[in-house]
This record gives structure tokens, C-alpha cells and sequence, in this order.
């Protein structure tokens, strides 16, 4: 085996169910089919990399702290259980598919089970660093502590899709891509009563009690048969009611997941830990929140790392605020989209009102959601949302109709 890929070293790696996990959506959107503990394992190898990392580094666990987290479905022996799912994960293999073509990727290079230790050792296949590092747009976050909780396989791809359209609150499926996506074979729950009441309410029923987003479903239907599904999705602020420990200060503990997220969101913006700490420590949190969202909705910044620092200092955000003082600030996506609708009516009255087709209304669409979001998700929103804003458009172009 290729010692300069493989570090062993004697370092344990601790489990933290309140890291976070970032993939690109190509990988959210790939396919690939793995058992619940399978997935549990590879999560939490996802919630060890960090953004300031160069490579897919080596991990080692201790096998009783895993066995923790992804249970013990067989109740077979411990250490024979763990061998077997971590040995399987050598044979697991991800389908990406693009620009029409196929590729296939091996989920890990190394899988190492030490008996007389008790430890686990893991690393992601090198071939994968361009799914979990260097992400500058198109990728989704979240805490493990989110997925981790689940029960099912089908939960945990359907909370990863829906998250990656959080902010655009919809995303719709066909029943194809969803089965795709969800790895499930053609022989199983062909029946959409099946595959409703197995997948997609047991999901909607784990994702909403025990993650930071919920959601509800509409059925599309082709004639008398659902050929697609519309997720409505919110989020769930309050999702989390743990014990905490009675010798645990309460205060303390929100200040460290407060520490922990700031830090989070900080980091993924290339800020060193060093900057960071003095950040946190130096001005108050609405303030670096503020900030922080004021410097993901700008889009061009080449040094976004001090770009950052200098927007907290001096509190851009608030600046723009009060020059906007008269106005009600929406999301950038509801901004984008009503500002987009004030453009495509006549400004004053007129006697007539050409109205364009909707294909032709659409890259000029996307053009324009891009000033906003990224060109990923401004796609996302025509596509969701193309029937709302013509109709709209059309509604307050006739609206200014002269009556003469």
C-alpha cells in the first residue's frame, strides 16, 4: 500500500455530532446505494474535513465510540459487527453522472480494522477531494447532529436534497429522479402507495422532528397517476431539545455553539482561525452575522477571506441598511424576483401590452436572478417558480392599461 497516501499515526480522531458537513451538490445528486450504518460511517468521516484542509486526510477512531453512533442493527458481537460494515465499504461505489457521461468512484481508499486495539481506521478515496474541498459555490452544510439521528436510509438522501433548495423553499421530482437519486432499485415499491408510505412519509416524519428543516409534499399528476413530487420546505429553528447535563451551565453551553457556528460560517469564508477567534471576541454577534450574510450575497469578491474581516470591522452591512432605511429588505431571492417582475412592466399607462412568451422570459430570467444568487440557484428559481412570475408580470402589465 502507497505510504505516502496512508499516514497511520497513533492520534485518535474524536466524533462531534455538532461538526459540520459540506458536500458539492454533484455529490448530493449522485447515485449510490448504502446501508444506514454505511452512511453513518461516511458522515462522520465528512464531518472531520475541514475547509482550510489540502487533502482527503487519514482518520482513526475508536471502534466503541462509532459503534455509538451507527448502532448495532444484528445485535451480533460488537467488534465482528464494525469489521464487517467497515471491510464492506471497500467494495461501495458512487455514480457520477455528467456531460453524459458515466464515472464510478470507490467511497474509500483505506478501511482498517485493528482487532487488538479496538480501532478504526479510514480515509476517502483521494479522487473524491474535489466533492468535500476547495468548494467555492454550489455546495450544501449542515451538522451531523442532523442526519445522524435519522433511522433511514431514504431519510437522510431526502433531507440532503432538500436542503440544498432551503433557500429556495421548493424543489420538485419526478418520481424517476427521485428514485434515482434515493438509489432505489426498479423492482422496489413500484407502486407509488408503496413508495409513499415506506419512503416519503417515514422521511417527512424523521426530517421533521428531528432536523433543522421540515417539509410537506404535493403529488403532481399525469392524467389519474402522480408522475411527480413538489417538496415545500421550511425551516425548523427549533429542532433540537436535548438534556444537558445538570452540571453543565446552561449559558456556557450557548456560547459554545454560538462559538462553534460563527467559526463554521467564518472558515468556509477562508478567514484564518487566528482572525476568527478575534473576530468572535471583539464585536457583537449580530454584528459578524450580519456581515457574514452581507458577504455571500455579493457576488465578484476575489479576496473574500479579508474582504470579510474588513466588512465586520466596519460593519458594511449596517451601512447598507440605513441607506436602504425606507425600504423593506427582503431575501436575495425575493428580491431578485420581484425586482425582475417591476422590470418586465410598463412603467407608465399604455394602451397596449405585448406579452412575451414565457420561454423567451427565461434567460433573460436567469441573467438577471444571477446579479442576486448564484447562477445555480437562479436556475432553481425559474424553473420552480416561471408560471408565478408570468402570471404576475402579466397581471401588473394590465393593470397599466389605459382605459381610453
Amino acid at each position: 500500500m502507497d505510504n505516502s497516501i496512508i499516514e497511520m499515526g497513533n492520534e485518535l480522531d474524536s466524533i462531534n455530532t455538532k461538526n459540520w458537513v459540506t458536500k458539492s451538490n454533484e455529490l448530493i445528486e449522485s447515485t449510490y446505494k448504502l446501508s444506514l450504518q454505511e452512511q453513518r460511517i461516511l458522515l462522520v468521516m465528512a464531518s472531520k474535513v475541514q475547509p482550510s484542509d489540502e487533502t482527503l486526510k487519514t482518520y482513526r477512531f475508536r471502534a466503541r465510540d462509532f459503534i455509538e453512533i451507527i448502532g448495532n442493527s444484528k445485535k451480533t458481537g460488537f467488534y465482528s459487527y464494525l469489521r464487517e460494515i467497515v471491510n464492506g465499504l471497500q467494495t461501495k461505489v458512487l455514480t457520477i453522472k455528467k456531460d453524459g457521461k458515466q464515472r464510478n468512484y470507490s467511497w474509500v481508499i483505506t478501511s482498517i480494522y485493528e482487532d487488538n486495539e479496538g480501532y478504526i481506521t479510514l480515509q476517502f478515496h483521494p479522487e473524491l477531494k474535489g466533492f468535500f474541498l476547495e468548494l467555492k459555490d454550489k455546495f450544501t452544510s449542515y451538522q451531523l447532529e442532523n442526519v445522524v439521528r435519522l433511522n433511514s436510509v431514504y431519510s437522510i438522501r431526502i433531507y440532503e436534497l432538500l436542503k440544498q433548495y432551503e433557500r429556495i423553499r421548493k424543489r420538485k421530482l419526478t418520481l424517476m429522479e427521485l428514485r434515482t437519486f434515493l438509489g432505489i432499485e426498479p423492482t422496489k415499491y413500484k407502486q407509488y402507495g408503496h413508495l409513499k408510505s415506506k419512503v416519503l412519509l417515514v422521511a417527512q416524519k424523521e426530517v421533521n422532528n428531528n432536523t433543522d428543516i421540515n417539509f410537506e409534499f404535493n403529488e403532481i399528476k399525469t392524467g389519474r397517476k402522480v408522475t411527480s413530487i413538489e417538496f415545500i420546505i421550511r425551516s425548523n429553528i427549533h429542532h433540537i431539545e436535548e438534556a444537558v447535563p445538570d452540571d453543565v451551565d446552561l449559558e456556557e453551553e450557548e456560547q459554545l455553539l454560538l462559538f462553534d457556528d460563527l467559526q463554521t460560517q467564518l472558515s468556509n469564508l477562508g478567514v484564518t482561525v487566528e482572525k476568527i477567534n478575534w473576530l468572535i471576541s471583539e464585536f457583537p454577534e449580530d454584528q459578524i452575522r450580519r456581515n457574514i450574510d452581507y458577504v455571500q450575497a455579493r457576488k465578484g469578491i476575489s479576496r473574500k477571506a479579508g474582504y470579510t474581516v474588513k466588512a465586520i470591522q466596519l460593519d458594511y452591512a449596517l451601512s447598507t441598511e440605513k441607506e436602504c432605511s425606507d425600504k423593506i429588505l427582503l431575501d436575495p431571492v425575493e428580491e431578485a424576483v420581484r425586482q425582475f417582475i417591476n422590470e418586465n412592466v410598463p412603467k407608465k399607462k399604455v394602451k397596449r401590452v405585448e406579452h412575451l412568451p414565457i420561454y423567451m422570459l427565461r434567460q433573460p430570467a436567469i441573467n438577471f436572478f444571477s446579479k442576486y444568487v448564484s447562477e445555480e440557484e437562479a436556475t432553481m428559481i425559474w424553473e420552480l417558480r416561471q408560471e408565478e412570475i408570468y402570471n404576475e408580470i402579466s397581471k401588473k402589465s394590465k393593470n397599466m392599461m389605459s382605459n381610453k
